[in-house]
């Protein structure tokens, strides 16, 4: 394993943004340098700004939902130096190595009502899976054991092979799924020899990953607790990605999901159960972990598919991103190895309570700002 100096996350600058101050950052020029061959589609704030925004369109109809979307993300834009935050995260991650592997984690639920998870994160996974394979970079996709079959079956149906280790080492285009134990004291050990064991990781996502508050303890979005060895401690992963060097990215839409720390002080009086959960610990339901940049979306989902869509742009390939009949495979997928929605807890490849006919306009949308950047072309 190649171990990093620690980037510097303030200092890589790109075009301002308008009305948003500068949008960019640089990095140590050995690993991040300043990309000035861009496209003129590609350097255009403005397509970023848009899938920033369609990631955002809140279409929640729960009132205790309502407006939190707009929160979470005017506070993640703030802290980031403004601008579109899926900007920032494609270009952090320019250039990758050929070949490198990208971890990618999700999975949440509840043992009652969500055993084997829910449809949010998958989806995301599998689409960020299918455009790192397109781009020469192997995928590891963790998660608890319980949750792995309906993720495993979401990177498959967006069009990810998912192989046994050995012919995955020889693919640069494949992913691995493997289980993240549960508890506290399996997740180091397993962490170590992880990092020891992947070729050339390159850089850690989070998707709608579940995280502890300042006090250890995991939350839903409700600021119910959950039981923290039922749960895989996947925010060491990330304090163990932060430490080598490597980029650390998150995508979340509660508060409560890796990622939220760089926005506690700034979300914990203003955010339902920010300060206090009202469960016996009293630590708010926002999650504690620090990650170099974070995503709030309407829908973690979403959030992945800016993303995706974003790399696409950087990379000047428009047609990066999996159509969505593709797409909708991944989010019907983890229903037939027992998966629910998350927020009607039905049997349904619907999302957190989102219509299947908003999750394809999201999408579409999406896909026509790559068609509008092709259009405009460099």
């Amino acid at each position: 394993m190649r171990s990093r100096a620690a980037p510097d996350w303030t200092a890589w600058t790109m075009p301002p943004f308008p009305n948003c101050g500068n949008s960019g950052w640089t990095s140590d020029s050995e690993k991040m340098p300043m990309h000035t061959e861009l496209s003129a589609a590609a350097s255009n704030p403005w397509y970023y700004e848009y899938l920033d925004q369609i990631a955002n369109l809140e279409l929640k109809n729960k009132p205790a939902q309502q407006g939190g979307t707009a929160l979470r993300y005017r506070a993640a834009r703030d802290a980031q130096g403004g601008g579109p935050i899926c900007a920032r995260i494609a270009r952090a991650l320019l250039p990758l190595p050929a070949g490198g592997t990208v971890i990618l984690v999700t999975g949440t639920g509840n043992p009652e009502w969500l055993p084997q998870g829910e449809t949010d994160g998958p989806s995301g996974v599998a689409v960020l899976a299918r455009v790192f394979g397109a781009l020469g970079l192997r995928s590891c996709v963790l998660s608890e054991a319980r949750f792995l079959p309906g993720i495993a079956a979401a990177v498959r149906a967006a069009g990810t092979p998912l192989l046994e280790e050995s012919a995955w080492r020889r693919r640069d285009n494949a992913a691995l799924a493997l289980p993240f134990p549960t508890g506290a004291a399996a997740a180091e050990p397993f962490i170590d020899g992880l990092l020891r064991r992947l070729p050339d990781p390159a850089a850690g996502f989070f998707i709608e990953k579940p995280g502890p508050n300042a006090q250890g303890v995991f939350h839903n979005s409700s600021g119910k607790p959950k039981d923290s060895e039922w749960v895989a401690h996947a925010h060491l992963l990330a304090d163990a990605l932060r430490a080598r060097g490597l980029p650390t990215l998150a995508v979340g839409d509660g508060g409560n999901e890796i990622g939220f720390g760089r926005l506690r002080a700034s979300l914990a009086d203003v955010l339902p159960g920010g300060r206090d959960c009202g469960c016996p610990c009293h630590g708010g339901l926002l999650d504690a972990t620090e990650v170099d940049l974070l995503l709030p979306a309407a829908v973690s989902n979403w959030g992945a598919y800016a993303i995706a869509g974003a790399l696409a742009l950087v990379h000047g390939r428009p047609g990066l991103m999996p159509d969505w009949p593709e797409v909708a495979a991944s989010i019907a997928a983890p229903i037939a190895a027992g998966a629910y929605d998350g927020y009607s807890g039905l049997a349904l490849d619907t999302v957190d309570g989102t219509s299947r006919a908003a999750n394809q306009s999201v999408y579409r949308l999406m896909r026509e700002v790559l068609r509008l950047a092709n259009e405009q072309g460099g």
